[in-house]
């Protein structure tokens, strides 16, 4: 029979290489289990602690995963209980809206929560067109609304981001606000636009899931124009 050399065990007379060693591990993964002496003979230079054991450097690989793994649990858990907090501000906020009477009502409920709940301040309700007069704090200028439309809103109801500080002025008092959501209200969008706004420029990101934004958005395009009707 003619003598074949292993891939995985090189003959002695063999020059190993680093990569020839490397295969070798890989396909012998019990190898220092099964040759255990040799851990404690072998050494790492480390940056910080420089030269320490393989089984030292093992343990600190381990240790900084573990501690990588609890830093991930715990900010998994933080979001957890944020979401949890919107949620039943938002599910609060629905009862409250449909015991409301009148707009003055309605934009009160709301800043309340998104102010306390949400830390939130600042929020609008503006009216493109409506069958009675209203106060001016829920009216736009003349064609300003369009002006929106155009420039924020394509294939979506909701815009999440940046506006810029003309904009602002147009629904904000604050002009600090750094990032904004605008939801358009109606079964067409054609009733009117909520707005509210953040000073942290990362509060609100197009990326952003806006679920519950959207089922608050239902639920005013169904109560505003019943209460308007009613107060004609």
């Amino acid at each position: 029979m003619s003598d074949q050399k292993s891939t995985a065990e090189p003959l002695m007379g063999d020059v190993l290489s680093a990569e020839m060693v490397v295969e070798y591990l890989e396909q012998h993964p019990n190898f220092f289990v099964e040759h255990e002496h040799l851990l404690s003979q072998m050494n790492l230079r480390h940056q910080q602690a420089g030269t320490v054991s393989l089984i030292e450097r093992q343990q600190r690989v381990l240790r900084d995963k573990v501690a990588a793994l609890e830093e991930e649990i715990t900010s998994l858990m933080v979001n957890a209980r944020r979401n949890e907090q919107i949620f039943k501000g938002y599910s609060a906020l629905y009862v409250q809206l449909l015991q409301c009477e009148t707009l003055d009502d309605i934009l009160a409920k709301m800043k309340e929560t998104f102010k306390q709940e949400f830390a939130l301040p600042e929020l609008s309700l503006k009216f493109f067109d409506s069958p009675i007069e209203l106060p001016e704090q829920y009216s736009f200028a003349s064609d300003t609304h369009k002006q929106l439309l155009s420039k924020r809103f394509k294939d979506t109801s909701i815009y999440l981001g940046r506006i810029s500080k003309e904009e602002q002025k147009l629904l904000f008092r604050d002009e600090q606000v750094e990032s904004v959501a605008l939801v358009l209200l109606g079964r067409h969008q054609e009733l009117g636009m909520l707005a509210f706004g953040s000073k942290n420029p990362a509060h609100f990101e197009p990326d952003m899931d806006y679920l519950l934004m959207t089922q608050l958005q239902a639920l005013l395009s169904v109560i505003l124009p019943r209460m308007l009707a009613e107060q004609e």
